[in-house]
């Protein structure tokens, strides 16, 4: 098997990257692993055991054309298996439409879709503390179903006397071998990711002042102007702990001096990631501009924190798009004082610079959602599994039964989120009611047993919850599976139903006994995705679903006194067929279409018949 995964970006995102060559080779080990960059960043790759071939797209290939389709025909000759894409812009395309490569996978987007076999969705919030880049990233791996447990972490690989070069450099700078050593991520990658250098000094200033420790500065050559702004406006106490001149020659040397190091301060950008590579503890300072929620990768708030200006001052962020916060990161970056994270940056420092902390291996932990999901149950063994992985993504997970007979319960008991809640039923309304009191989060995640969630609905609504701005309720649209075939008519084409809300702000109204009815205080919102239900496999349980709805229609009706006549009894039965298989479509939808209509008809007489022997009863 030949791979090829695709990587034209800058040294962070081609390190970032390499997690997908990792996977690959512990996956298939015999596989050929070769992996497209641009040459500029292939430091990082060195000594990688799991690429097997660097392909380089040089300045030519961006600049010429004809020089870009000659690389893309280049690769069609090695006759792929399949391309990972994870660049996904003008020229992977053209080498991906070229490569004649059978599995081609990359990111969901408008407009060129057609030219890879795997699609996979663009996730929008991250679900761990991974940090999107990185879930982004392992979400294109999902569609080979890897015979492994993935393994996120990027990884740089150091020689020997690469190791020995940096102990040199620090012995040749007088670097203090019984203090730690700090280093200062001085300069962004351009101006717009420079936190202001006299801000920067000020931070500087103040660790060198408070603490007993070596301080570098990573910078190149041509900053070195910038470097001396900083350097100039510390105090002498601090400048004393600087080593101004100890640099690498290239980015390799720069990677050991950086693994000598005990942490790393500063900007966001490559220095980071690499420093994160090197499981060194880092505190980030993001640009206004920038989106945390995909830079700041396996953040755990005592080894990995980060700031953002968005932290403190949320409100300028509510109204500008990316490109107008690019356009405000000036303005927007002094108000960023040092004076509104130095108390985090005191914490980092006190824990990781303590001689009982130990340097810790980066963890994954789950990013907390404001969400509970619902799920009420009776002999539901079939499809209560599926269901609860399905969910997972929720915080809290309740299921409430009603005294199950079957395997359900063991089921609940085995899924080490799901928290069971056994309930009497007595109708629908009243045990969904039931079931929102004894969730913990604001908002409510309804599901049924039978449904199922796509991954673009599942991104939805975690994006949605996360919103500043939200309506109260939001409606779902469904796809309806009867015999598990996609019914298109029959008067499911526009099916949709509560199944987000904040939990303060809905509630089942109790005079509907079925077909519950949310009654909803504020706006009602719509997503744009649709929840699968996949009602009933055959014709014996839908008809049993259908009398069993129109028994407890009945008493809803017996509730109000209504009494039935011939037109209960005999038009509306013939009405609600009609309309369904004529009017909503139902002949569309075949043979199928036709047992859809006629046991909704037969819900509605069994309605009226059961509800004439509770008034003769009476």
């Amino acid at each position: 098997m030949k791979i090829l995964v695709i990587q034209q970006k800058m040294i962070g995102d081609v390190l970032l990257s390499s997690i997908l060559c990792n996977n690959l080779k512990k996956a298939y080990p015999q596989a050929r692993i070769d992996y497209l960059v641009y040459e500029s960043t292939t430091s990082v790759l060195d000594g990688n055991p799991n690429i097997d071939n660097i392909v380089m797209f040089e300045n030519k290939h961006r600049s010429s054309s004809i020089e870009l389709i000659k690389l893309a025909l280049q690769i069609r000759k090695e006759k792929y298996d399949i391309i990972i894409d994870a660049y996904s812009k003008l020229e992977s395309w053209i080498i991906v439409l070229l490569s004649g490569a059978k599995r081609r996978i990359s990111y969901k987007k408008p407009g060129r879709n057609f030219l890879y076999t795997d699609n996979i969705p663009f996730l929008s919030f991250p679900r761990t503390n991974l940090g999107l880049a990185i879930e982004r990233r392992l979400s294109l791996l999902k569609p080979l179903q890897l015979p492994i447990e993935v393994d996120p972490y990027p990884k740089l690989y150091l020689t020997e006397n690469e190791t020995r070069l940096a102990e040199t450099l620090f012995k040749t700078n007088g670097v203090k071998e019984n203090r730690k050593t700090i280093m200062i991520s001085l300069i962004g990658s351009d101006e717009s990711k420079t936190y202001p250098l006299d801000y920067m000094a000020q931070l500087v200033n103040h660790i060198g002042e408070h603490y007993d420790v070596n301080i570098l500065f990573n910078y190149f050559p041509k900053q070195i102007e910038q470097a001396k702004m900083v350097y100039d406006k510390c105090s002498e106490t601090t400048k004393q702990k600087i080593y101004f001149d100890l640099l690498g020659d290239n980015l390799r040397a720069f990677i050991a001096i950086m693994n000598g190091c005990d942490m790393i301060i500063g900007n966001d950008g490559g220095a980071i990631n690499l420093a994160k590579s090197l499981n060194k503890p880092a505190f980030i300072i993001f640009s206004p501009w920038i989106e945390k929620k995909i830079w700041s990768t396996f953040e755990d708030g005592i080894t990995q924190v980060s700031v953002h200006l968005k932290d403190f001052l949320p409100k300028p962020f509510e109204r500008l798009n990316e490109r107008s916060l690019k356009d405000e990161t000036p303005r927007l970056y002094q108000k960023f004082v040092p004076e509104l994270f130095l108390k985090q940056l005191d914490q980092f420092l006190d824990h990781n610079l303590s001689n009982n902390s130990e340097i810790s291996a980066l963890s994954i932990s789950p990013i907390r959602l404001p969400l509970s999901a619902l799920i009420i149950t009776f002999n539901e063994e079939k499809h209560i599994e599926e269901v609860l992985y399905d969910i997972d993504f929720a915080d809290e997970i309740v299921v409430v039964d009603s005294y199950s007979t079957d395997n359900t319960v063991a089921l609940v008991n085995a899924f080490p989120k799901a928290k069971l809640v056994q309930h009497t039923f007595v109708d629908y309304s009243s045990q969904r009611n039931f079931a929102i009191t004894c969730a913990k989060n604001p908002w409510i995640l309804f599901i049924d047993a039978d449904e199922r969630f796509t991954d673009e609905l599942k991104e939805e609504v975690i994006e949605t919850i996360q919103q500043p701005e939200t309506a109260s309720a939001y409606l779902f649209y469904r796809i309806f599976m009867f015999e598990n075939t996609k019914i298109n008519f029959s008067g499911w084409q526009t099916d949709k139903i509560f199944r987000l809300f904040k939990k303060d702000k809905a509630e089942y109204v109790t005079e509907r006994l079925v077909h519950e009815k949310l009654k909803v205080n504020g706006k009602v919102g719509k997503l744009k995705h649709k929840l699968i239900h996949f009602s009933y496999t055959d014709y014996e349980s839908y008809k049993s679903k259908m009398v069993s709805y129109g028994k407890l229609k009945a008493k809803e009706e017996y509730a109000k006194g209504i009494r039935p006549n011939f037109y209960h009894f005999y038009l509306h039965p013939a009405y609600k067929f009609l309309y369904q298989f004529i009017v909503r479509l139902g002949f569309l939808d075949g043979k199928k279409g036709l047992t859809i209509c006629y046991l909704n008809a037969l819900s509605v007489y069994v309605r009226y018949r059961e509800l004439e022997i509770m008034n003769r009863r009476k």
